[in-house]
């Protein structure tokens, strides 16, 4: 509605300079006039410039998020650097398991965080503060400027569990490469690796129950060992891969 004014007033100022005939009257409707369009355009720079009318609120919403990596076996979060510096950038992920195109976070007023969380599942805490106008009254008079509402700041914050890896689209893609071209070599030295530990394992077992149980049937020692090559297949397998992994993640990031 401000605008309003100023266009009338600049039209009655401009009136008065020419119609009004008796000096006294025009020279005061000429100021009047004038100091309207003034005041207007002072309120006008002063909301645009220092939000006057307006105060700031803030909204907070939290939301679960899913790793963008195609493996299952690897939860990921990946960012992309905006500029050369590194110091800003742009969080990909996703809201829900089925996603085929990644959400990404904001560019503009916009903050990122990552914390790591003791709980299994990930979630970002999105905080948008907004320039909103104090009362009804202000809004009607500056609202044709479309600034209700308007983002101050945004501050996302990811909390993902200690098994979720933090990646540049850069490093993630050195990484996929890395391991297909290791692929086979990995196979190969992971079944070597478990093999001699599987080995070593059932050997000190049998032996320690051996000597617990010096009348261990055969049936028995035949059952402990089967149960025992599983659980270290099992457990030296994964432990193999998280070393390969860890080792993969801290080259890609070089």
């Amino acid at each position: 509605m401000i605008i309003f004014l100023l266009i009338i007033a600049v039209i009655a100022t401009f009136l008065s300079m020419t119609l009004i005939s008796k000096t006294a009257v025009r020279v005061i409707c000429s100021v009047i006039s004038a100091i309207v369009v003034i005041a207007s355009v002072a309120l006008m720079v002063m909301n645009d410039r220092e939000h006057f009318g307006m105060h700031k609120i803030t909204e907070t919403t939290t939301q679960e998020i899913y790793s963008v990596s195609p493996s299952k076996q690897m939860s990921m979060l990946l960012y992309k650097s905006i500029g050369t510096a590194d110091k800003d950038r742009v969080y990909i992920y996703n809201k829900t398991t089925s996603q085929k195109k990644p959400s990404h976070t904001e560019t503009d007023k916009t903050t990122n965080k990552v914390k790591i969380t003791k709980k299994s599942t990930a979630r970002l805490v999105k905080s948008t503060t907004r320039w909103t106008y104090k009362n009804n009254t202000y809004k009607f008079w500056f609202g044709i400027a479309g600034n209700n509402r308007e983002v101050s700041k945004r501050v996302n914050t990811f909390y993902v569990p200690n098994n979720w890896i933090t990646l540049s689209t850069e490093q993630a893609a050195k990484l996929q490469k890395n391991v297909k071209k290791n692929q086979a070599q990995m196979k190969a030295d992971a079944e070597k690796y478990v093999k001699a530990k599987v080995t070593a394992t059932v050997k000190s077992t049998m032996a320690a129950a051996l000597k617990k149980n010096p009348t261990m049937s055969a049936s028995d020692q035949k059952k402990l060992m089967a149960d025992t090559t599983a659980k270290a297949s099992k457990q030296y397998a994964a432990q193999y891969q998280a070393q390969m992994m860890q080792k993969m993640i801290e080259e890609a990031k070089k």
